[in-house]
């Protein structure tokens, strides 16, 4: 059979531009969860790039903004309410985004994996302490966030008891920090 391709080369298709963002997206966002509390790299700013590669027809979502929200809709994802939802975005991180945010389903113990994943935009390097302990933790981590309302890192602490609990992503930008059900967050109470 001279002059025919091997077949490794005949399905060997080179990835489009937005496989290969999907790709970086998802390496640094599990990246971000192996390792508590140091900072990964999005290709792009913004939670939706985030939710563009994670979002599929199987699951829901909650955006707590509407144009987030219609751009994840592209996604074939369904929108639904927070308390049913296995993904929400929330772009910014206030009181009142937090009162949803707390009704996320955090699990059970016949299904932890039914816990949902949460997306807050915050700002990194600046606000209130986090001291991170736990597994991907060394020791202790301690790293400054600005943006989240005081009162989730108490409502995280209340509903996390590992394995149940929530999946958390902070987004500054195109810089990200995970936050999985597993680590132990304790939180430096905010200046009023």
């Amino acid at each position: 059979m001279s002059g025919t391709a091997p077949m490794s080369d005949v399905f060997a298709a080179e990835p489009t531009p937005q496989e290969r963002t999907a790709h970086k997206v998802y390496d640094a966002l599990m990246q971000a969860l192996a390792r508590p509390g140091e900072l990964r790299h999005l290709p792009e700013p913004g939670l939706a790039v985030a939710g563009e590669c994670l979002l599929d027809l199987e699951v829901g979502f909650f955006a707590s903004d509407h144009v987030l929200a219609h751009r994840l809709a592209r996604t074939g994802a369904r929108p639904t309410t927070p308390e049913r939802a296995d993904y929400l975005f929330f772009p910014s991180a206030d009181a009142e985004a937090i009162r949803d945010a707390v009704k996320a389903r955090s699990g059970d113990q016949l299904y932890p994996d039914r816990a949902a994943t949460l997306f807050l935009g915050a700002r990194f390097g600046v606000g209130g302490r986090l001291r991170l302990s736990g597994p991907g933790v060394s020791g202790r981590r301690e790293i400054r966030v600005d943006d989240v309302a005081p009162s989730f890192w108490a409502e995280r602490d209340r509903v996390c008891r590992y394995p149940l609990g929530w999946d958390v992503f902070l987004l500054d930008g195109a810089q990200v920090i995970g936050l999985p059900r597993s680590t132990q967050v304790e939180a430096d109470p905010w200046p009023m």
